[in-house]
């Protein structure tokens, strides 16, 4: 076995963390269809998704402390990537700009209605800080797992 006993289960226990990302990668993404064939396209495509999952990761925890907090407001940490991704993605929604904050307001007849999200308005948007690494641990890319020869 392992001499390192509690470093053993946390290299084992990070299969889960990986199947989890491949599961995601397939019901989010739909990536279990590839719509290209040659080797470095599947390689581009399997890039672009792990780019999504996580800039969707990196938008959500950017908008959680930057969000003015009002009593309809949106908490963007309840939803999960797949719902991001497959409802609030395509609802409909207005944004207004006023001498205090942006605010993004969900149509009536949305899955968000009566919602809203508010940003702080200002010339250039507060810089990411705080951030762990351990958000975005499951979409680390390692090519040699990725494209591999197909002949």
């Amino acid at each position: 076995m392992s001499e390192n006993l509690p470093a053993w289960f946390d290299h084992y226990n990070g299969r889960q963390t990986i199947e989890a990302g491949i599961k995601e990668g397939k019901q989010v993404f739909y990536l279990h269809r590839l719509k290209v064939r040659s080797e470095p396209a599947i390689y581009l495509q399997q890039a672009m998704v792990l780019f999504a999952a996580n800039f969707i990761r990196l938008a959500t925890c950017w908008l959680a402390p930057h969000a003015l907090p009002l009593e309809n407001a949106l908490d963007v940490t309840k939803l999960g990537v797949k719902r991001q991704v497959h409802v609030a993605a395509h609802v409909s929604a207005e944004v207004v700009r006023d001498s205090v904050s942006w605010l993004l307001t969900f149509s009536e007849c949305s899955a968000f209605a009566g919602k809203v999200l508010a940003l702080p308005s200002g010339d250039s948007p507060p810089p990411l800080q705080n951030l762990k690494n351990d958000v975005f641990v499951p979409f680390l890319m390692k090519s040699h797992l990725i494209a591999q020869p197909l002949g």
